[in-house]
Parts: C-alpha cells; structure tokens; sequence
C-alpha cells in the first residue's frame, strides 16, 4: 500500500504531508507557521496540495489547483477572462494569495489572475479556509491562499517537462515547456525554475449554439502566452538560520474572448492585452535565538504592468469607436514584515508579527494624464498556542489592521482633480481548539473574526463608465465558526468532515443602480449590501482499497442567504460540488487515472436573472514511468465534450487531447 501520512490539522485532499516536507523539496521558510522543536506546531486547518497530486491531475495553473480542494471552486471572470477562486463563497479580493508567505495580489484592485500562475515551480499549494493565521497579515476575511516554492535537498537535482494540447477543431492547439534545477552545498543552496506556455486558441464543445459574436469551433480571440523564471539563493549558516533572496519574473499577454450570452445589459466586448507583466524581489530570513525562540523577516518589492486595448469589431484592428481605448497600468508595492516567535515552557509558544505594505496605482488611457492612486496598510498581530496534555492545543490569535488612503485622483476629461481619502481600522480576534485523536485523526473547534478592506477599485473606478465609484465603502466583516473531525477508518481509509458558518457585514457586490444608457450598458456600484450568511458542509475521503489503488471522493455544500436584501442575488458560487477520482498502477510501470467533477447552477448577475446551468466533466489519462525518471501520459480532458460555463456567456473548452512527458533527475 503507498500510505501517505495526514497534516496535523486536516486531511489534504490528495493526502500531501507537511510531514513529509524536507522529501518533497519544501521551502520551509515560505510557510507562516515556524515549529520550534520545543512546542510542535498547533492545528491550522490548512489543507494541501503537493506537487505530485498537481501534477496527477494536469492542474497547471494555481486555480485549476487550489479548487481541487473541498470548499474550493474555480471562477472565471469572462468579462476579463481571468480565472480566479472562489472559497466558501468568498472571492480572491477576501481570500488573497501569498508566495512563500508575501503577498502577490494586484494593488489596484485586490485580485490577481491565477491563469497567469503556474504550478510547475511549487512544492505545495497551502489552503486556509476561514481560520487563517493572523500572522498572515491584513485582508484574510476568507482564508488565505499560500504558494510555497521548492528548495533542493541534494547536490544536484531537477526536471525538465513539456506537452501538447489539442481541441477538436482545427488550429486549436497549444504547448508548454518547463524545467526545475537546483543544488543543496550544506551550507548554500540554489534553486531556478521557469515555463512557458502557448496556445493559439481552444475549441467549444460541439453541443454550443452560435451566437452573433461566437460562431462555435475555435473560441474566438482565445489564445495566451505566458512565461515565466524564477530563481532564489538560500544561505544556511547552521542548522537554525536561513536566508534567501530571489527574483520572480513573469511575462504573457492574452485575447479575451467576447460575451456570447443573452443578458442585454451585458455588451460584447472586443479585448486584448498586449502585455500582462510581472516581476518581484524579495529577501526572507529566519533566525534561531539561544534562548529557543526566532526571528523570522520578509522584505519584498513587487512591479506589475500591463496594457488593455478596446477595438471597434471582431477584426481587432481599429479604434475608431467611443468605447475603444488603450490603457495603461503601472503598479507597484513595496513593504516587509516581521515576526517574532519564544517558547515560554514546555507547553506555550507565542508569535508576534508586524506588516506593512504600501501599493502604488497609476493608470491612464492613451493621450491622457496618469492618475496615482496610494494606500498603504499596515497589521500587527499576536498568535498564542497552549498545549493541555500531548493530545490538546489551543490557539488564541488577534490583530489589529489599519489601512490609510493616501492618495487617489481622479480625471474628468479635461483635468485631473483629488479624491476623497480616509483612514480605516479593524480588530480581528480568533481563537481555536484542536485535539489529537488515534490513526492520525482530529477534532478542532475555531471561531474567528476577519476583515477586508475596499480596494482602490472598490472605491474609486467608473469601470469604463458603467460604475458609479463608492469612496465611502466600509470594511467587509466576517465571523466564522467551523466544527472539523478528521479519523482513519483503519489502515486504508481516511475521512474528514467539516461543519462551517459565516456570517458576513457590509459585504460588497455591485448593485445595478440604474437603467440601460445610451451605449447598451446598466449602471451598477459597489456597495456595502448588509448582512449576508454563508454555511455549508464539506466531505471528503480518502481510501487505498488495495495496494495498486488510491482513489479519493469530496462533496461540498455551500448555502448563501442575503440576509438584508433577498433581492440582490449572491453570485458565482454553485450549492453543490462534487469531486472523484482514481489513480489505478495496473502493471508495474504503468498507472490510469480518471477523474470527474460536478457543479450545480452559478448566479452570474445580482438580479438574479442571468447565470449557468449544472454540469459534469470527466478526465482520463494512461501514464508511463520508466526507472522513476523518465514519465510519458496521454489523455483527454472533458472526455464527453460537455457544454459548460462558470460565468454566464463565457463557455469553456470542449473535448481536448494531450500528451505530456516529464524527465527527473
């Protein structure tokens, strides 16, 4: 049997071990939780994805591997064609992505496109769902997200893949290429990776109806490039003490691909961005203290740019239209953070953390004045954990997060003119119980308080003059209680249940505030609107029936309830979601996996009137290992060609085949 151990906390859905870390390559200074050998670590409810159940279920981008997690689903926001994520019913803007612990989101509005970012790089894909450490740092009022890169652990050591990609309809196509390398000298370490990735465009189902600006076949304005290198250089003094610099560049450009729906306030949209460009610098460091303790650093400077362009038509040539544009983005953030962490006994261990991060806006369109926009956030946070005997651990946590609009200007077409600003403050306490049980199980308690402040964009943008910008916007706030259990069920299985509420104040949504203008589009705002409750139930098992089988099974639960205005729908999030899959060794060298994953109906506008039907998509692939190096598969994703979207009027792919080949050394 190929037993795989269970994190502490919460059964990861492809069972990946924090245990097993040092094996797998894990950049342990990217996590936020440090164990110091004299108090294990408490519980976090955090589930993981290693790279080799990424990598078993083809998920190539961070969303596409994230929402293999129960709770988790993947989004695609059409009208950007951006994929994003969707954590028991709270978005990226309240559930933000980190890299080894550094935040990586987008300044201007909170979200960043997690097609952009691939998986081939990363050791393992953290998930916090609602009870999230508070020394993550400011806007956690979902969870958080945590990519954790790999670090050597021999002298020489690496991968180099590649694959290919075919719709069935011809020019449809598309291909990548990846390697990692990296060497462990004991007292340094290096490790570099990149990826590139190409695709012409991608096929619809063949069950599609055309529409007037989508003719079926070959998804119109479809196709992406995106590349990316990555290199970081770690210095171990001693057995205590790390510290790394590194450098993460990325590069893409995309089409996005026109409104195909039947929502009349929803116009086609003729997009594309040239260049989708980002680059970060950061230095982390841990330090051990004699007395027991350490103290851990993150310093990270963070550039992102990128163009959008509005054509007249399909042709994609012409800007002679009103609603034609070149715009232009240039951000960035710098910040850094600090954290402190002292065993006081045997049984308690406290963490203090002190964030600040400051994010630079600037944007204009061409032939216009640039408009700055600057916030600036700054969190402290305290983190206690107390052991009661060697099964149980308490962990009581609170921060207090500040956010102060610095600058944000505004251009009325003829000159530019300041915008309101203001200063914003949160309290975030929680407080957890977790208790040990036998084969590897767990019982945990957690109550938490979260917050997330507006946005730049939240606050300020006419969203090509369909918005009417809210300054006044309040934090959103979110409490939430969860009841977990987690237990083998003998040497084969392995099951974890959770029960959660969160009941959510001034959360924000747009509101459609006005009737259609004269360009065919309806006004909408971003407001606080009130009280809403999320709750739901999350399921998932894990079980080897015989040594050649690992198959896995997940159902999640999700109700939403607008507890202010049942009139203003919650959108994008399904009721139901369900998520098999089997990996079958049936002879010595070779393995076939399959998968399937159901969703219920998506509400994709606030009236309620427009949104997505249920649908079901199944994976099939046979792979080939020789001498545990050298791995060849093929296979065929949306194996039945089923006709399906996240967001209404934007479909997915249809039936495509692949083959991918993977070399370790």
């Amino acid at each position: 049997m190929n037993s795989k151990a269970v994190t502490v906390s919460v059964l990861s859905l492809l069972a990946s071990p924090a245990a097993q870390a040092d094996d797998m390559g894990v950049f342990e200074l990217g996590h936020i939780e440090v164990t110091a050998e004299a108090l294990p670590a408490a519980g976090s409810a955090e589930a993981v994805v290693d790279s080799d159940s990424l990598r078993l279920h083809n998920a190539d981008t961070v969303a596409e591997g994230a929402s293999l997690v129960p709770g988790v689903v993947l989004d695609e926001v059409g009208a950007r064609n951006e994929q994003t994520l969707m954590v028991r019913g709270f978005d990226l803007r309240q559930v933000p992505v980190f890299m080894d612990g550094i935040p990586v989101y987008v300044p201007y509005d909170g979200y960043v496109d997690l097609g952009r970012f691939t998986t081939f790089d990363l050791a393992e894909l953290r998930v916090a769902k609602g009870f999230s450490s508070v020394l993550y740092g400011a806007n956690t009022l979902g969870g958080a997200v945590n990519l954790v890169s790999r670090r050597p652990s021999r002298t020489l050591e690496g991968e180099v893949g590649a694959g290919w990609v075919r719709g069935e309809e011809g020019g449809a196509s598309g291909y990548e290429t990846y390697f990692n390398a990296g060497t462990n000298q004991g007292r340094w370490y290096a490790q570099a990776g990149g990826s590139y990735l190409d695709r012409d465009a991608w096929a619809l189902s063949d069950d599609f109806d055309s529409t007037a600006a989508e003719d079926g076949g070959k998804r119109e304005n479809s196709y992406r490039t995106d590349r990316k290198l990555s290199l970081k250089l770690g210095f171990t003094p001693n057995s205590t003490d790390e510290y790394a610099i590194g450098v993460v560049d990325q590069h893409g450009k995309k089409g996005n691909p026109p409104y195909a729906g039947e929502d009349p306030g929803t116009s086609v949209r003729y997009w594309q961005w040239p260049y989708w460009d980002k680059r970060s610098f950061y230095f982390l460091s841990q330090t051990g203290l004699a007395t027991g303790g350490y103290i851990k650093t993150r310093v990270y400077y963070d550039i992102f740019k990128n163009a959008l362009y509005s054509y007249d038509d399909d042709t994609y040539t012409t800007q002679t239209r009103g609603y034609a544009f070149k715009s232009y983005y240039n951000d960035y953030s710098y910040g850094a953070s600090a954290e402190f962490g002292h065993p006081f006994g045997e049984r308690n261990m406290l963490r203090l953390a002190l964030h600040w991060k400051d994010d630079v806006h600037r944007e204009h369109d061409e032939g216009e004045p640039r408009q700055r926009y600057e916030d600036r956030t700054f969190s402290v946070a305290a983190e206690d954990t107390h052991r009661f005997g060697d099964s149980t651990r308490l962990v009581a946590g609170v921060s207090y997060d500040q956010r102060q609009a610095v600058e944000a200007q505004d251009y009325d077409g003829s000159a530019i003119s300041d915008l309101p600003t203001d200063t914003t403050h949160a309290w975030n306490p929680q407080i957890g119980l977790f208790h040990t049980l036998a084969q590897a199980g767990e019982l945990r308690l957690t109550v938490s308080r979260k917050t997330r402040f507006a946005t730049i964009k939240d606050r300020y943008s006419y969203r090509f003059g369909r918005t009417i910008p809210n300054p006044d916007l309040k934090p959103e706030r979110a409490t939430h209680y969860e009841i977990g259990y987690a237990a083998g069920l003998g040497s084969r299985a392995h099951l974890d249940v959770a029960l959660f509420q969160a009941d959510v104040e001034d959360l924000m949504q747009f509101v459609r505030v006005g009737d259609i203008d004269n360009d065919g589009e309806i006004e909408e705002q971003m407001r606080n609107i009130g009280k809403v409750r999320n709750r739901g139930v999350e399921v998932s098992l894990l079980v080897y029936p015989v040594d050649s089988v690992e198959a896995g099974a997940s159902y999640s639960y999700l109700d939403r309830k607008n507890r202010s205005d049942p009139d203003i729908a919650l959108t994008d999030t399904p009721e139901h979601k369900f998520f098999v899959w089997l990996d079958w060794r049936f002879a010595p060298a070779w393995n076939l996996t399959a998968s399937a994953r159901h969703e219920s109906e998506r509400i994709s506008t606030s009236d309620g009137l427009f949104g997505t039907g249920d649908f079901t998509v199944a994976d099939l692939k046979v792979g080939f290992e020789l001498r545990n190096a050298l791995r060849l598969e093929a296979g065929t994703r949306n194996l039945f060609d089923e006709n399906y979207a996240y967001d209404e009027g934007y479909p997915e792919a249809g039936r495509e085949w692949f083959v991918n080949a993977n070399y370790r050394f």
